[in-house]
C-alpha cells in the first residue's frame, strides 16, 4: 500500500463575518401556516419564501461550519507517527492515536465523523484492487461535507510476496483510509523522528513525485531498501525534492536494483 502523506501546515486565524441569523423554525412555520390560511394569499409566494429561508438557513449552517472548522484546526495538536507502512517504510499516524490526541477538539467544535464504504460510479469510478473511504463530517448547527479517498488493496509486496489476506488487507486499507482522512478534514500535523528535518528547511518530494518512484519501483522490481540506501533516505517520502530528479535517473537506469 502506497503511503502519501499531505504536509500539514497550521492555518492562519481567519475572520468570519457575522450575520444576521435566520428566523427560527418554529416562528417561521408561525407565520406560514398563517399566510396558507388566508385565501387571498398566493401559494407561489408561499413556496418561494419557503425557499428562501431554507436557502438562509443552509448558509447560516455552513458559516456556523467554516467558523468552527478554523478554530478547531488551530487547537489540533502534533500527532506522533506511531504505524510503519510495510510497502513504503515509511511511518505514519494510526487512526487510534489520531482519535485519542484530536477527537476531543474537534467534539467541542461541535463537530462528529462518520465513516463507512463508498461504491464507485461512473463519473467517480473506482479501480478494481481499491477500497472507497468515506467520511461525513457532520456539524451541530446542521451543515455535513461529505469526503473521500481510495485506498489500495494489496496483498503482495514489491517483489510479488504474500504479505496479508485480501480481508486482512481490505481492513487494513480502510482503516488506513480514516486515519488519511481525518488528517485531511482537520489539517492535522503528524510528527516524528524526521521531525528535526522539516524544522532545518529541507523540503521533501510530494505526493506525486512519490508516486512517480513507488511506479518506478514495483514496474522494474527495485530493491527499495538498496534504492534508499543510495538516496541517503529513511523512507521515500524523506527523499529531499533536490534530488528527486537523481532519484528517478538512476531508477531509469535500474534493471532489478537500484543504482549503488
Amino acid at each position: 500500500m502506497e503511503e502519501k502523506m499531505m504536509e500539514d501546515q497550521k492555518p492562519c486565524e481567519v475572520k468570519v463575518k457575522e450575520t444576521t441569523p435566520a428566523m427560527d423554525k418554529q416562528s417561521f412555520f408561525s407565520v406560514i401556516e398563517r399566510l396558507a390560511s388566508n385565501p387571498d394569499v398566493d401559494v407561489e409566494k408561499i413556496q418561494r419564501i419557503m425557499n428562501m429561508q431554507e436557502q438562509l438557513l443552509n448558509r447560516t449552517a455552513k458559516q456556523a461550519f467554516n467558523a468552527a472548522m478554523v478554530r478547531a484546526q488551530q487547537k489540533m495538536p502534533v500527532v506522533g507517527k506511531d504505524k510503519k507502512n510495510e510497502q513504503t517504510h515509511s511511518m505514519y499516524a494510526g487512526y487510534e492515536t489520531i482519535i485519542k490526541a484530536c477527537q476531543p477538539v474537534y467534539t467541542k467544535e461541535g463537530f462528529s465523523v462518520t465513516f463507512y464504504q463508498g461504491h464507485g460510479t461512473e463519473e467517480v469510478p473506482i479501480g478494481k484492487d481499491e477500497i472507497r473511504v468515506m467520511a461525513d463530517i457532520m456539524h451541530e448547527d446542521g451543515h455535513t461535507k461529505t469526503v473521500h479517498v481510495d485506498i489500495p488493496v494489496e496483498t503482495t509486496g514489491p517483489k510479488g510476496g504474500v504479505l496479508m489476506t485480501k480481508t486482512h488487507a481490505t481492513g487494513s486499507g480502510f482503516a488506513y483510509g480514516k486515519s488519511y482522512l481525518l488528517r485531511m478534514i482537520f489539517n492535522i500535523p503528524t510528527g516524528g523522528d524526521d521531525d528535526g528535518n522539516a524544522a532545518g528547511g529541507i523540503q521533501f518530494i510530494t505526493e506525486e513525485q512519490i508516486s512517480t518512484i513507488l511506479d518506478f519501483i514495483n514496474a522494474k522490481n527495485v530493491d527499495q531498501a538498496k534504492f534508499l540506501k543510495y538516496m541517503n533516505a529513511k523512507t521515500i517520502e524523506l527523499i529531499p525534492a533536490a534530488d528527486f530528479k537523481k532519484a528517478v535517473a538512476s531508477l531509469r537506469m535500474a534493471k532489478g536494483t537500484a543504482a549503488t
